[in-house]
């Protein structure tokens, strides 16, 4: 179904309907409702609960609303529907409505305002840290993301040395008055905020002719939602690990090659298609084994749709629920292609689970020297 055609009104009381009267085929398939126990949390009953406000069968309120606030988006209830119903992105139209009612969730007021604060910081951040390596225009451009310039900044040096390492030096991280693609406003239900911050991402990236993108969900919102908009990219997007995968081949393979274990972010698997290209960057420098769920069979780390704000608890169990399975084998290094992934893994992990960045995994393993900088990272929004 095409990204734009999900939330046509026909489209969403199409899925709605058919989710309100399905015999639950894919709850197994949620994490939030896994991590937190509760039938509330389910696809159906999410969907259902949606339906009846829909209906017109009660009050839109922050109570009556709370469980459209527990999803992360992740698409997982959709690979097992047999329909190809789209609740992540069904539900973003629920919270959207909810805040145009006034019944959004408290723990988003003023969010267009913490949003564009956030924003400004960041962006000052990012000059700070990186100002040499800037630029407004090039071949070539490196969007770090705002969690990585935010809490993984050692993860965006990591970066550019094995840019530099790789022959990529001409690469430039991209000087912009935003660091975030927008995403997380789709997901606070700031539908019009999203389309105007989306046009304002747009005009800064006309410079480049092809970007690398470090957040899978950047990624996804660039390709798919801004289109869905009406704003269409004139540059190239690909994933980091788009660009690492060829380039690894040039790093200094180790000895002992060191055994990882590869997370698929969700929204690079069930949204963009980005699975092997990581795979084949590390596969050079080290053996890489599965998770029991991975590819597009992925489980979410709780970093997407504001979990992390929305069920601060859910989202870290998810985690910990994530890096449970290496844990049990004695433990090892979790490698990821997502800023805000590592982070929410990172945070996570036990003490027998090393987790890192892809960049950052490829540089410890092949030697690749860089110097992480140092910063004080805000949690908010």
């Amino acid at each position: 179904m095409p990204e734009g055609d999900v939330f046509s009104p026909g489209s969403v009381a199409r899925q709605l309907d058919d989710c309100t009267f399905c015999p639950k085929m894919c709850r197994h398939a949620c994490p939030v409702s896994t991590a937190s126990g509760r039938e509330t949390h389910i696809p159906q009953v999410k969907m259902d609960r949606m339906n009846q406000l829909r209906l017109g069968r009660g009050a839109w309120s922050a109570e009556a609303t709370d469980p459209l606030w527990a999803c992360t988006g992740c698409r997982h209830c959709t690979m097992y529907c047999d329909h190809g119903n789209e609740p992540g992105l069904v539900l973003l139209a629920g919270r959207a409505e909810a805040v145009a009612r006034g019944a959004g969730h408290p723990a988003m007021a003023q969010y267009g305002e913490r949003f564009r604060a956030r924003e400004q910081r960041l962006a000052a951040q990012r000059a700070a840290l990186f100002e040499t390596r800037l630029a407004t225009e090039g071949e070539l451009g490196y969007w770090p993301g705002c969690d990585a310039i935010d809490k993984g900044a050692a993860d965006i040096a990591a970066a550019l040395a094995v840019f530099d390492r790789t022959g990529l030096e001409h690469i430039r991280v991209v000087d912009a008055p935003q660091a975030c693609a927008g995403y997380p406003l789709l997901a606070a239900g700031h539908r019009d905020l999203f389309r105007w911050h989306a046009g304002r991402v747009a005009a800064a990236l006309r410079g480049f002719r092809k970007v690398a993108i470090n957040c899978s969900a950047c990624l996804y919102a660039m390709r798919a939602q801004y289109a869905a908009e009406g704003i269409h990219l004139r540059t190239e997007l690909v994933s980091v690990a788009d660009l690492l995968a060829p380039a690894a081949a040039n790093l200094a393979c180790p000895v002992h090659r060191r055994t990882v274990y590869y997370h698929d972010p969700c929204y690079h698997a069930r949204y963009s298609g980005v699975m092997e290209a990581p795979r084949h960057a590390l596969a050079q420098l080290a053996e890489v084994r599965e998770f029991g769920w991975n590819r597009t069979d992925t489980e979410c780390c709780g970093g997407g749709g504001l979990l992390p704000k929305t069920m601060p608890a859910v989202a870290d169990q998810m985690a910990r629920r994530r890096l449970a399975e290496v844990q049990a084998t004695g433990g090892g290094m979790v490698v990821t292609s997502c800023a805000t992934c590592t982070f929410m893994l990172k945070r996570n992990a036990p003490p027998s689970v090393e987790v890192a960045d892809l960049a950052t995994a490829m540089a410890q393993l092949s030697g690749t020297a860089f110097t992480p900088p140092t910063h004080a990272a805000d949690d908010d929004p």
